[in-house]
C-alpha cells in the first residue's frame, strides 16, 4: 500500500532500517514538515480523495498527499492510521493499520469548527453538518461564507440554503422560502387556497357586522372575481345536456328567454368538447402534453375505483347538491326567497340542481336591495360560505377530464394569478384587519409558489396539479423524470411520477414509464387497504389505457419513503454513490 508525496513514501515491500532506539527525523512534505520515527503510528483524517491520491491531515495540523491504490476504500472525514516501519533518506516506509478507526460525522463537525476557530453553537454545527451532507468543502473559508449566507435567511432551513447554493439556484427570500417548503413537502397549493377562501369569508363577515355598506361593496367585488372565469368543462357539459334535454322535450321551443351564464355569450358548447380537445392535443410535443395523453383515464380511475368508501351523489362538483346538504340548501333558499321572484331557481337550489355559478349570479343581482341585517345573515351563513369556497376552488382546480384539454394547465395558472392579484388589491383596503392581512400574506405566498414552479420548469418538467375529483379535491404533483433535453431527442421514451394525496386512499405515488407503445406503472400506496383496492380494480385502468392504443403492465408496492425533491427529481440523472461510502469534500488545512 504505497503512499508517496514529495519526500513521503510508503512501500510495504520494504522494511527499511528498523531500529527500536531510532530518534525522530524530520521530513519535508509539501509546504510544511513532518517529524516521525520508526514504530510510530501516524493518525490523521482523510481530508481529500482524487482517484488514487489521498490527503491525510495529521492531528498536529500538518498534512501530506500520497498515492494509494485502495484510496477508494476510504471516506473523506474518516480517521486513518499508518504504522511507520522504516525511515530512509527522504523516505518514510509505512503500512496501513488494520484496526484503523473512523471519525464519526459529529466528531468531524466539531473538529472542523475547532480548526476554523468558530464556536460550536447549534447553528454552526447545523451549517457544517449540511455542508457535509451536500458533499461540500468544510474549509475555514467555506464555513465562514456559508455562515454569512445562512444569516441572510434566518427563517429558512439551513440545509435548504446550502443545497440551493450547491445547485446554483437563484436565491432571494422568496425562492429560499419556497424551496424550503417544496423540500419539506409543505408546498401544496390546495391547502393554502382553502385557507385563503376561509380568510375571504371571514373578512366579509367582519365587514357586514361593522359596516354593511363597505361589506356590500366587498361582497360584490368578490362575486365579480368568481363569476368572471369561464365555466368549467363539467359545467359546460351539464349546460349542453340540459339544453339538449329541454329541446327534446319541447321541439318547438326556441332559445329566446334562455339565461346565459357569464362568459357563455360567444361560446359554442358541445357534449363532445372534451373529446375534441383531447384529439386536438394529441399532436402536442411538450412533456406535459404527452403526459396528458398518458394520464388519460389514470387519475379518475385511480382516485375513484369501484368499491371506494365514498359514493357518488349524482351531482357535479359545481352543483349545490354536491356542495351543500339538503338542510343547508333549504335554509339558504328560505333566506333568499324573501328577495327573489325566481321561484324556479329556488326550487332548483333545494333540489341541488342549481350550480354555484347560477346561485352566486342570482345573489349578485339582488345584493343592492338586500337589507343590512339580511346581508350579514347571508355572508355569515355556513351554506353561503361553502358555495363561495366551492366556486373559488372550482376555478383553481382541474378535473381529470379538464386535465386532458390542451392548454388547460396554462389557463388554470393564469386564472389563479389574476384572481390572487385581485384579492390582494381588494384586501389592501382592509389590511389593518387580521383577515385582510391574512389574505395578503396568503396570496403573496401563493404567487411566490407559482413563480418558483415556473423557475423549476425552466430546466425540469414539474407541475402541481390541484385536482377536482368526483368526491373531493386532491393535491397532485407531476414530475416528468426524463430531462427536457432528452425528450427533444426521443419522444417515445418517457418517465414520470404522479404523486397524489387523497382522503380516502391516502398518499399514492404512481411511477409511469412509457417506451413507445408500452406503458408500465408501479403503484406505491401508503395504505394497505388502498393498495388492495387498486389491485382489485386495475383492470378498469388497463382497459382505459388499452383504449388509447398502449399495452399496459402494473405492479403494486407499499410506499416506504416520501419524495425527495432534490435527490429523486432534480438530481435523478446523477448516479448514486455506493451505499457504504460517504464522500465528504473535507479539508482541515485551510
Amino acid at each position: 500500500m504505497p503512499i508517496s508525496s514529495n519526500s513521503v513514501h510508503n512501500n510495504q515491500n520494504q522494511s527499511g532500517s528498523m531500529n527500536t532506539a531510532a530518534a525522530k527525523r524530520t521530513f519535508r512534505s509539501g509546504g510544511g514538515t513532518i517529524t516521525v520515527r520508526e514504530g510510530e503510528t501516524l493518525k490523521g483524517v482523510v481530508s481529500d480523495i482524487h482517484g488514487n491520491e489521498i490527503t491525510i491531515s495529521m492531528e498536529d495540523g500538518s498534512s501530506f498527499t500520497g498515492k494509494l491504490p485502495e484510496a477508494s476504500q476510504y471516506s473523506i472525514g474518516q480517521k486513518a492510521a499508518f504504522l511507520i516501519t522504516g525511515l530512509d533518506s527522504g523516505t518514510i516506509y509505512m503500512k496501513a493499520v488494520s484496526q484503523a478507526y473512523l471519525l464519526g460525522m459529529e466528531d468531524t463537525i466539531e473538529q472542523a469548527l475547532e480548526e476554523a476557530g468558530l464556536p460550536k453553537s447549534p447553528r454552526n454545527l447545523e451549517i457544517v453538518r449540511s455542508l457535509l451532507l451536500n458533499q461540500q468543502s468544510i474549509s475555514r473559508e467555506n464555513i465562514a461564507e456559508s455562515l454569512q449566507l445562512c444569516a441572510k435567511y434566518p427563517d429558512a432551513d439551513v440545509n435548504s440554503v446550502i443545497t440551493m447554493k450547491r445547485l446554483g439556484m437563484p436565491m432571494d427570500t422568496a425562492t429560499v422560502t419556497q424551496f424550503d417548503q417544496y423540500n419539506k413537502q409543505t408546498h401544496q397549493l390546495l391547502t393554502r387556497m382553502d385557507a385563503l377562501v376561509d380568510s375571504v369569508n371571514e373578512l366579509l363577515t367582519g365587514l357586514a357586522e361593522e359596516n354593511p355598506s363597505i361589506a356590500r361593496y366587498a361582497t360584490g367585488e368578490v362575486l365579480d372575481m368568481m363569476l368572471q372565469s369561464l365555466p368549467s368543462l363539467e359545467e359546460q357539459n351539464l349546460t349542453a345536456t340540459q339544453l339538449q334535454t329541454n329541446l327534446s322535450a319541447s321541439p318547438e321551443a326556441e332559445t329566446e328567454g334562455a339565461e346565459l351564464l357569464p362568459g357563455e355569450e360567444n361560446q359554442e358548447i358541445s357534449p363532445q368538447s372534451a373529446e375534441d380537445s383531447q384529439t386536438a392535443g394529441q399532436t402536442a410535443t411538450t412533456p406535459f402534453a404527452r403526459m396528458r395523453q398518458l394520464l388519460n383515464g389514470i387519475t379518475d380511475r385511480v382516485s375513484s375505483p369501484a368499491g371506494a368508501e365514498t359514493k357518488p351523489t349524482g351531482f357535479i362538483p359545481e352543483q349545490t347538491g354536491h356542495l351543500l346538504t339538503a338542510e343547508e340548501r333549504s335554509s339558504l333558499s328560505d333566506l333568499l326567497g324573501k328577495y327573489t321572484e325566481n321561484k324556479e331557481r329556488l326550487t332548483s337550489l333545494e333540489k341541488g340542481d342549481l350550480t354555484a355559478r347560477e346561485l352566486l349570479t342570482n345573489i349578485k343581482n339582488t345584493l343592492a336591495t338586500l337589507p343590512d341585517e339580511e346581508l350579514h345573515q347571508l355572508v355569515s351563513q355556513k351554506a353561503f360560505q361553502k358555495v363561495v369556497k366551492g366556486q373559488f376552488l372550482s376555478g383553481w382546480t382541474l378535473s381529470p377530464e379538464g386535465l386532458k384539454e390542451e392548454g388547460s394547465i396554462d389557463t388554470l395558472y393564469s386564472r389563479m394569478q389574476q384572481q390572487f392579484s385581485d384579492l390582494t388589491n381588494l384586501s389592501r383596503m382592509f389590511a389593518t384587519r387580521n383577515s385582510g392581512e391574512q389574505i395578503i400574506n396568503t396570496t403573496s405566498d401563493l404567487q411566490q409558489n407559482l413563480a418558483f414552479m415556473k423557475m423549476l420548469n425552466e430546466q425540469f418538467a414539474y407541475m402541481q396539479l390541484p385536482l377536482k375529483l368526483s368526491q373531493q379535491n386532491a393535491h397532485g404533483d407531476l414530475y416528468v423524470m426524463t430531462r427536457k433535453n432528452a425528450l427533444k431527442k426521443s419522444k417515445d421514451n418517457l418517465k414520470a411520477l404522479l404523486h397524489l394525496e387523497m382522503d380516502s386512499l391516502g398518499t399514492l405515488d404512481i411511477h409511469i414509464t412509457k417506451d413507445h407503445t408500452s406503458i408500465s406503472t408501479q403503484f406505491y400506496a401508503a395504505k394497505e387497504a388502498a393498495r388492495k383496492l387498486l389491485e382489485k380494480n386495475v383492470e378498469l385502468l388497463k382497459d382505459a389505457i388499452n383504449e388509447q392504443g398502449y399495452s399496459f403492465t402494473s405492479e403494486f408496492l407499499a410506499k416506504e419513503k416520501d419524495i425527495d425533491l432534490v435527490h429523486d427529481f432534480i438530481e435523478n440523472d446523477s448516479p448514486a454513490p455506493p451505499a457504504a461510502v460517504k464522500r465528504y469534500n473535507f479539508d482541515l488545512r485551510a
